[in-house]
């Protein structure tokens, strides 16, 4: 199983994640470490990234989540995955076809990946107020992404549906009672 960690920025994912993937022994990856240059460029300017920016980033952490697949691993990916369109780009590889036009990213798949399947990956959404978020963001240090983000981050979030395999969970409460809440979900949903 794959549990993709979402939210906007400062919900905890890399926090929680970490922790959660430690609980479990399974393993861990952090999306923003898979941003490329300019993507971290841009946002430490203040500037929001657009579709055209994601699309290629979102494809290099489908080829993470098929590559622990593949090998029969469980993991956690920590991963902001604010729209809908994003987490089938996780989940398929594939990019809507209203974007297909996009320059910068490739349609094809390596054939050894494919695709997952629905019930592979469970999407967890960090859910929080954006008072509580934005005083977590006020406190941190050392990150590419600026609190000036956080409302950019609300007005593109698309919080998950019914039709996708997803729980929200409340980030109001102690980390390990986050975690905790999430393990419950999975234990429940396996």
């Amino acid at each position: 199983m794959i549990v993709v960690l979402m939210g906007v920025c400062g919900c905890g994912k890399t926090s929680v994640g970490q922790a959660l993937a430690e609980k479990l022994s399974w393993e861990f990856a952090d999306a923003d470490l898979f941003h490329p240059d300019v993507n971290k460029q841009k946002m430490s300017a203040g500037v929001p990234l657009t579709d055209q920016d994601r699309y290629p980033w979102l494809r290099k952490l489908h080829t993470v989540i098929c590559s622990w697949i593949s090998e029969g691993r469980s993991g956690v990916l920590a991963c902001s995955a604010l729209k809908k369109s994003y987490r089938q780009v996780l989940a398929t590889g594939q990019v809507p076809q209203d974007l297909s036009h996009i320059s910068n990213v490739s349609q094809h798949i390596p054939q050894h990946l494919g695709s997952a399947k629905p019930d592979d990956i469970l999407f967890i959404y960090l859910k929080g107020s954006k008072e509580v978020i934005g005083s977590r963001l006020e406190s941190r240090t050392g990150h590419f992404m600026p609190p000036g983000l956080l409302d950019s981050q609300f007005l593109t979030l698309e919080e998950p549906d019914d039709s996708e395999n997803s729980a929200s969970v409340d980030i109001a409460q102690p980390l390990m009672a986050v975690v905790m809440d999430i393990y419950q979900t999975i234990v429940e949903s396996s």
